[in-house]
């Protein structure tokens, strides 16, 4: 994470703010996307996998029509293996990365048709909102440029994106949550300058579980889901400059 990323990721989520639609918030986050060669994204609910009713659930869908006919069709839902990890699992995956040989023959199915329509891989980013069902932000390509450091940047965003359509995300930051301490604003502004856990326990002279044991109390406070987010959410309280 570098200074650069953040301050560009805040951007993106100001301006997804100010858009004055979930469509113009949409389009503003497709042109994200398109960066990682992601052209097809879907914003769903996840119900239990026996629900015939699970597409009311969607809260945006940009797959390619073909293959939502053919999914919904074939009853993909039930076996779609993205889901089931999704519902299961708070951290971030990309579609290759699923266990290969855990999959059922439904679920290869799913993924095999999935290739088909030029959704070769992708990226899923689940949504754990307390008090509601798990829920999924997910995108795909024939081809994706997804550097491992790009995840925190794409899955903070997903989940703001979520929160701004799904309509939970109406309070702004500054009325969110306790004011962070002094110790925890220098520990997030060293976040900020992209230094790791064992930098900033070097740094400040405390041990790694210390340093953890911040970060938690910090992304609580915030009701972030990751440092990069913590940043972010920090900055639009003021608490920390970069």
């Amino acid at each position: 994470m570098t200074n650069a990323s953040v301050l560009e990721l805040f951007a993106t989520i100001s301006e997804i703010d100010a858009a004055s639609s979930s469509e113009r918030a949409l389009e503003i986050f497709d042109g994200i996307l398109q960066r990682f060669g992601l052209h097809s994204f879907l914003i769903t609910g996840l119900p239990v996998p026996h629900d015939s009713e699970w597409h009311r659930a969607i809260l945006h869908d940009g797959w390619p029509s073909e293959w939502f006919t053919r999914y919904e069709s074939e009853g993909h839902f039930p076996h779609d293996p993205c889901a089931a990890r999704s519902r299961l699992s708070a951290e971030p995956f990309l579609w290759h990365q699923l266990p290969t040989g855990g999959l059922t023959p439904r679920g290869r199915l799913v993924m095999d048709e999935a290739a088909e329509f030029g959704m070769k891989d992708g990226i899923c980013v689940p949504i754990h909102v307390p008090l509601a069902g798990p829920a999924v932000v997910t995108a795909a390509s024939d081809r994706i440029e997804v550097p491992p450091g790009a995840m925190p940047l794409i899955e903070t965003l997903c989940v703001h994106l979520f929160r701004k359509v799904s309509g939970l995300g109406n309070k702004s930051d500054n009325e969110e949550g306790s004011p962070l301490t002094p110790r925890e604003r220098e520990l997030l502004q060293w976040s900020a300058q992209g230094k790791t856990t064992e930098d900033i326990s070097c740094i400040l002279g405390i041990t790694t579980h210390t340093v953890e044991a911040h970060q938690r109390n910090i992304r609580d406070k915030l009701d972030a889901i990751n440092v990069v987010h913590a940043v972010v959410k920090a900055l639009r309280r003021d608490e920390i400059q970069i």
